[in-house]
Order: C-alpha cells, then structure tokens, then sequence
C-alpha cells in the first residue's frame, strides 16, 4: 500500500537493492583493507613491526564481531539502510584516528572501522533476501560479496600512491570522505527499503547487553540443522583468506625486496580476480544446484595454492607472481557469497539476519585467528613458510566440518 515500498519492488526490482549493498560492501572493504594494503607505511611511521599488522587486522575483525553480538536492535530500530549508513560513519572516524601516532590508538581505530564493517553481512542479507529472485539468489549473493574484493582493489591501488604523493594524512583524509560520502548518497534510499523497521524497539544499553541479544545470533544456528556445522567449515576458509589479505603485501615487500607500489599493485590482482571469482562461483553453484559441493571445491584449491606461497623467491618471474596471485583471487578469495546463500537457504525466512550475524560471527574467528595465529607462529618460529604449512592444513580441515547434504525439508 505504501509508495515507496512498492517502487522498490516493481519499478527497480532487485537491481536497486544490489547495487545500493554493493557500494556499501564495497566501501566498507576498502576501510578494511586499509591497514594491510599500506601496512610497511604504518609499521615505518609508528616504528611497528612487520607482524603488528596481523594483529591489527585481527582487531579489526574484533570490531566487527562485537556489533554483530550487539547490534541486533539497531538493526531492528533503524533498519538495514541506516544500519549500513551509521557503519560507514564508524568506519570514516576511525580512518581519522590512525593520523594520532600511538600503537594504542591504531588498535582503537581499526577496532572502529571493524565495528563499522558490522552491519555489512546481516544488514546486506536482510536486504537481498527480500528483493533478490530465489532461482539466481548465489549469484546476486556473489555479486553483492564482490564488493569485498573490488574494495580491496582500490585501497591497493588509491591508498599507496596517495602516501606517495601526499603522506599518509592524505591517504586517511581520502579514506574517511570516500566512506562518509557514500553514507551520505545512500540517504534517498532509505525511506523505500526501511519502511519496514521497528520503531519501538528500544536502543538503551540494557537491550544491547541483554543475555538474550548477545546470545541470539549462536542460538539462531544451533536451533536449525546443519547451519553451525556450514558456518564453521567456513572459519577454515577464512583463516586462509585472512593470512593472505593480511600479508601478502608484507611478504612481497619483504621476501621479495618489492616496492609498496608494486606490491599493492599485486595485491589489487588478487582481489580484482576475487571480483571475477566470486561471480564465477556464484554462477557455478547456481547452475551446479549445489552449494556445498561448489565450498568443498574452494577449500580444496585453496589450501593448494597457500601450498605454493612459501615457494615463492626474487627468482621468480613477474608472471609467475601475477598467475599465483589471479589464482589466489580466485580460490582463497571467492567462496564467501555461495557460503552466504547457502546459509540464507538453511534458515528460517524469520531468522535469515540473525543466522547470518551468527554465522559471520562464527565465519570471523578464522579473520582473527588467521592473522594472529599466522603472527605469532612466524614470530616463535622465525619461518614464514611453516606458517602457510599450517594455514593450508587448516582450510583443509574444513572438508571434514562441512556436512554432505542438506537435511530433509
């Protein structure tokens, strides 16, 4: 009956809804990946060293578990779009904070813009799953997640020159008003897809600390089959994915006496054939009518190509690294949208956001636990490549959680 919904739904579609998740995927990646992909201009800056950045990165993910433990009634209360627009404000002060020289304050900062990242997952699924077609619901799932890769091409390839030409102040003043802008052009969407929020949910502390609202969103998983044991053979891949986001750029400039430039510029290859990938997976699970068996495929061929990272010297072509890093885009990278899908056909219609919060949740201890783990196992043991002989075990663990076949409707 009301307009603005109906416009949404008839007139865009489902076109609108993606496009709007994309962007704000997008931007929120590009935050994300900010402190890896100028990560020897920080640890330069501050005097940190190399490995600090594990652990900023893992505090990063940090940030963003806490709003999904925490932020179910500002989900309810302001709805996915606001939801989506007070993150990326979150995300914009926190860019800011890294201009203050303290290893504290860039744990604060980056913890900021992870909480920032939050509501990106429940609040984009939410979104989809009222609007997107189910016969094509992995591939605009997919679509929708390539905003993690593409935003990640940017901050390799924007925030590098800018500390060139500019220093590091510019490259934040450009992170927090590129983050800050597109909360801003998101406003004339917002009455048409949030008409349906609670407006009397009630925002005060008690609710977001209440037992029952942190423990919803693992409550959402367990009460139905099959969904905690997909999310957790997720967290194997993740724990892969985070070690090369996190360090890639590190390697290259270290084991490989590259430049910040060059480097980044690898590190937007993998993630513009993440763009790529995650769009093929998507199509692939579609038309293979299985999700599952497109997942056992992804940690089969990632846990392979971390195999080969440790194997990778100055002796090495420009080629070779560029194929190594395309492949990497393609199966370390890729698999989180048909994960998602899948996850959104498990649940409940009624719990699709809080099985989502949950499973990200889940998904996310492999974000902290890979870079961390990867830190302090390299810094123990003084050997990189023993640390990726760990991480590829690890993604392969992820064939024996994942269950074989969904259970009966």
């Amino acid at each position: 009956m009301t307009q603005p919904p109906d416009r949404v739904t008839t007139v865009s579609h489902w076109i609108t809804p993606l496009l709007l998740t994309l962007a704000v995927q997008s931007v929120s990646s590009f935050l994300q990946r900010m402190p890896p992909a100028i990560a020897p201009a920080l640890t330069g800056s501050y005097q940190l060293s190399p490995e600090s950045i594990g652990y900023l990165s893992a505090s990063n993910v940090i940030g963003a578990i806490l709003f999904l433990f925490l932020g179910a009634p500002l989900l309810r209360r302001l709805g996915s779009v606001r939801s989506l627009q007070v993150g990326l404000l979150f995300g914009s002060i926190g860019a800011l904070l890294f201009a203050l020289p303290a290893p504290a304050t860039l744990l604060v900062a980056t913890l900021m813009m992870g909480f920032g990242y939050g509501p990106s997952t429940p609040a984009g699924s939410d979104i989809l799953q009222r609007h997107a077609p189910a016969r094509h619901r992995s591939l605009i799932f997919s679509i929708k997640q390539a905003g993690v890769p593409f935003g990640g091409i940017l901050a390799g390839l924007i925030l590098p020159y800018l500390i060139e030409v500019g220093g590091l102040t510019l490259c934040l003043w450009f992170a927090a008003g590129f983050a800050a802008l597109t909360a801003l052009l998101m406003q004339p969407y917002r009455a048409a897809i949030d008409h349906e929020r609670d407006r009397s949910q009630s925002l005060h502390l008690r609710q977001f600390l209440s037992l029952g609202n942190i423990s919803k969103p693992i409550n959402a998983l367990r009460e139905t089959p099959q969904l905690m044991q997909v999310a957790m053979s997720g967290t194997c891949l993740a724990v892969g994915q985070g070690v090369w986001i996190s360090f890639l750029v590190t390697i290259l400039v270290n084991q490989m006496a590259m430049s910040l430039t060059m480097a980044g510029l690898y590190f937007s290859i993998m993630q513009g054939a993440g763009v790529f990938g995650r769009i093929l997976l998507g199509w692939a699970s579609d038309r293979l009518g299985s999700g599952r068996l497109t997942l056992r495929l992804a940690m089969i061929s990632s846990a392979l190509t971390t195999l080969c990272l440790p194997f990778v010297t100055p002796e090495w072509s420009l080629l070779s690294i560029t194929l190594l890093c395309i492949v990497a885009g393609i199966t370390v990278t890729s698999w989180n949208g048909v994960q998602i899908a899948e996850i959104a056909q498990l649940a409940p219609p009624h719990q699709v956001r809080e099985a989502s919060s949950g499973a990200t949740l889940v998904l996310f201890v492999g974000y902290v636990a890979g870079p961390a783990g990867f830190a302090l196992l390299t810094s123990l043991t003084g050997s990189i490549p023993f640390g990726l002989y760990v991480t590829s075990l690890i993604i392969a663990c992820g064939l024996l959680i994942l269950p074989g076949k969904r259970p009966a409707a």
